[in-house]
């Protein structure tokens, strides 16, 4: 009789102490205040970090991947992409690399931040964590102060994902890392001045 191979899942893109700093960066910049209305970027930012957050279901521990998300200030307008998301289990570890990515869409108002990422998510595996589920994540948020005016985003997630596996997506947080800022002369590396 002809044996057929086992589906092993994709390996985890990210190590236990990379998914442990992006959890230490989060609650530093979660207390970090918030960015008026007057100092706001003229026009357009974008925000490179994470999201991430505790999930239940199919698969139990959390997910964390990467965040690209675009703020035009002058239109009021979000996009962006979340993509490499890793689910990681109780103890930190992480455990697979998910295929697919989340399509982030929404509006700013007055530095307020309010958007939905959506899109399919796949997964290998022989076990209840496999095929492909239709995720759609609500990201609510502001920008933040770090080192100078509007050179941070960050807020929180919460979300579901429906399909060959099913997700309870909680208790979740997006924050960025660095910035490229469009003005009316260009792009400029680096934050605003304040």
């Amino acid at each position: 009789m002809a044996m057929t191979a086992c589906s092993s899942p994709t390996p985890p893109s990210i190590s236990a102490q990379d998914a442990a700093d992006i959890d230490a960066e989060y609650d530093v910049i979660i207390a970090l205040p918030n960015t008026v209305l007057a100092d706001l970027p003229p026009g357009s930012a974008s925000f490179v970090g994470h999201a991430g957050a505790e999930i239940s279901g199919d698969a139990d521990g959390s997910v964390v991947g990467d965040m690209v998300m675009n703020v035009n200030f002058a239109r009021n307008t979000i996009d962006g992409t979340i993509d490499n998301l890793n689910v990681v289990d109780f103890d930190g570890i992480p455990e697979q690399l998910l295929g697919g990515s989340l399509t982030i869409s929404g509006a700013e108002t007055d530095g307020a931040l309010t958007a939905t990422a959506s899109g399919n998510l796949t997964a290998i595996g022989e076990e209840s964590v496999h095929g492909t589920s239709y995720v759609t994540l609500n990201m609510v948020g502001d920008v933040r102060i770090d080192t100078s005016n509007g050179d941070t985003v960050v807020g929180t997630v919460s979300g579901s994902g429906n399909g060959d596996f099913d997700l309870t997506i909680y208790d979740g947080g997006f924050f960025r890392v660095v910035k490229l800022v469009q003005l009316d002369s260009g792009p400029c590396l680096g934050p605003l001045a304040t």
